[in-house]
Order: C-alpha cells, then sequence, then structure tokens
C-alpha cells in the first residue's frame, strides 16, 4: 500500500504534503504524489509549439513527467525534512479529479490526501469542485488537508 498525495500547479500551503508525509512515516509506507497537468493546458502548450522543431518531442509521456517534476520541487519547496527514499512522484495528463481517481484506483492508497482552497458551498455549486468529486467518489478513506489560516 501506499499514500497517495495529490498536489496542484499553484501550492497553496505545504498542509497536504505534510500530512501525506506524517501519514507515510507514521505507518511505515510509500509516498506517492501525483501532480496532474491539464489536459486542456497540454493541448495549448502543443498548439503553441506548432511548425517549431519542438513541436516533434511535444508527447503525453512527456508532458506526464514534467507533471512528476512539478511533485518533486513541491516536495523540495515545501517538505522541511524528508526521505525521498520513501517518496515517489507522478505525473498524469487530463481532468484532475479523473486522474487522481483512476490513480487511486490503480494504486490502491491506504489514504489520498487532498488540499483545497475553502470556498463557500455556493462557490461549490456554481464552479465545480475537484475536492468534492474526490471526496465523494474515491475508493478509499481521503484525507482533507486544507490549512486553516494559522
Amino acid at each position: 500500500m501506499s499514500i497517495l498525495t495529490a498536489v496542484g500547479e499553484v501550492l497553496h500551503s505545504n498542509k497536504p504534503l505534510t500530512v501525506g508525509y506524517d501519514l507515510a512515516t507514521t505507518y511505515d509506507e510509500q509516498l506517492v504524489v501525483l501532480h496532474v497537468v491539464p489536459k486542456e493546458n497540454f493541448n495549448k502548450h502543443k498548439e503553441a509549439v506548432k511548425g517549431t522543431p519542438a513541436y516533434d518531442n511535444v508527447a503525453i509521456s512527456k508532458e506526464e513527467q514534467s507533471g512528476a517534476e512539478v511533485a518533486r520541487q513541491a516536495i523540495h519547496e515545501l517538505l522541511d525534512d524528508y526521505d525521498m527514499d520513501r517518496i515517489e512522484t507522478r505525473g498524469r495528463v487530463g481532468d484532475p479529479a479523473d486522474k487522481i481517481l483512476a490513480e487511486a484506483e490503480y494504486s490502491d492508497p491506504k489514504y489520498l490526501v487532498i488540499g483545497g482552497r475553502q470556498r463557500s458551498p455556493v462557490g461549490k455549486a456554481v464552479f465545480g469542485s475537484t475536492a468534492q468529486r474526490l471526496l465523494l467518489n474515491a475508493s478509499c478513506p481521503v484525507v482533507s488537508a486544507i490549512d486553516d489560516g494559522e
């Protein structure tokens, strides 16, 4: 088993990574840190380099490697003290909620740790919420690690 922690491009706090790492060390599990590159971002990048020599190097597998690098950077920037042998980074391309749920289904983690922004119920209903989809549809326990502002 493992502890799966999802991180976004804009890191609001270190809380999800800290909680994920604490769970991984407590349960002596591997921490898997996942970053999903939204499909529209990949498509915009691909369109931007169309017709250039760089276009031949645009591939989902390379974008997934970039996603794993974002996860690696988050670890280095947000965790103070960690054992990199306990941590694995992964990147995916697609709808963030769908890809996180698929990763959770595939890897069957002990916990899925997510972060999020505090929004009103109306804001969630109008704009949708990746966190809400994960809480409602994950096949494993979900820990929502939202910074309390302190």
